[in-house]
C-alpha cells in the first residue's frame, strides 16, 4: 500500500513535496513496489526525487528495470540502493545504465538464492566502461566471504578502478569547461572592468599583466592595442 501511496504522490502535476524515497527494510514489498515508484517517475520526469532506496527489499528483476529505467528519464535521481539483486537483475543493470547521464550512486546486494555469474558481472563492468556519472558503486555479497574469494574480490576491484576512471573524467572535463569559461569573451572583459573598477587590484597589477596572466596566448598585442585606445577615447 506504501508504494501505491508514494505512485499517487508522484504523479500528481506539480508535485514536489519530498526529494527522498526511503522503503528499506521492508521484506514485504515485492517487485510491484518497484513498478509503480518507477512508472511515476518515468510519468513525472520532472519530479525532484534524489534518493530511492530498497535496502533489503526483494523488487524482483521487473522491479528492478522499471526503477533503472525511472533514472534513465528522472535526471534529478542522483541515488539508489536496488535492495537485494538476482543474477537476471544484475544483468538488467548491465544493459540498462551504459547510457545513463545523471545516476550518481549505486547500492545493491546480492540475492542469497539467485547468486551472481561471472558472465552478468562482467557485463556490468563494461556498463561501467561507458557510463560517465556513477562516483560511487557498491554491492554487498550473498556471503561475506565469497568477497574474498570466487569472483567477488576481482569484481569489487574492478568496480573500484573504473568508477575512479569515471571521476577522473569527470574532473578533466570540469577543469577544460572551466578554461573555456575563463577564455570566453563576456569572461574576460567582466574580469577587465572588474579590475578597472577595483583602484587598489589595478594599482598591483597593470593591464598588460593582467592580460597575460588571464588569458595568455589569446589575447595579442594588437587586441591590447585596441582596447588600450578604445579606454582613452
Amino acid at each position: 500500500m506504501a508504494a501505491l501511496y508514494i505512485q499517487e504522490a508522484i504523479s500528481k502535476e506539480g508535485s514536489r513535496h519530498f526529494t527522498k524515497i526511503n522503503l528499506g527494510g521492508n521484506p514485504r514489498l515485492s517487485s510491484k513496489a518497484g513498478v509503480f515508484i518507477g512508472q511515476s517517475l518515468i510519468d513525472n520526469v520532472d519530479h525532484p526525487v534524489t534518493k530511492i532506496s530498497f535496502k533489503n527489499c526483494d523488487l524482483g528483476e521487473t522491479g528492478v528495470v522499471r526503477i533503472i529505467e525511472a533514472s534513465n528519464c528522472n535526471d534529478n535521481v542522483k541515488k539508489i540502493n536496488l535492495g537485494l539483486v538476482s543474477d537476471r537483475s544484475l544483468k538488467s543493470i548491465g544493459q540498462l545504465l551504459k547510457n545513463n547521464t545523471s545516476l550518481e550512486k549505486l547500492k545493491f546486494a546480492e540475492h542469497k538464492s539467485k547468486k551472481w555469474t561471472t558472465t552478468h558481472k562482467e557485463m556490468f563492468v563494461q556498463m561501467l566502461k561507458q557510463n560517465k556519472t556513477l562516483k560511487k558503486v557498491s554491492f554487498i555479497p550473498a556471503d561475506k566471504n565469497d568477497e574474498e574469494h570466487q569472483g567477488h574480490y576481482m569484481f569489487k576491484k574492478e568496480i573500484q578502478f573504473y568508477v575512479g576512471k569515471i571521476k577522473k573524467n569527470q574532473k578533466s572535463d570540469e577543469e577544460t569547461n572551466e578554461r573555456s569559461e575563463e577564455c570566453s569573451p563576456d569572461h574576460m572583459f567582466k574580469n577587465l572592468l572588474r579590475v578597472l573598477d577595483d583602484k587598489e587590484e589595478h594599482e598591483k597589477m597593470p593591464l598588460r599583466k593582467f592580460f597575460n596572466n588571464t588569458f595568455g596566448n589569446i589575447l595579442n598585442d594588437a587586441v591590447f592595442a585596441l582596447m588600450k585606445k578604445q579606454m582613452k577615447s
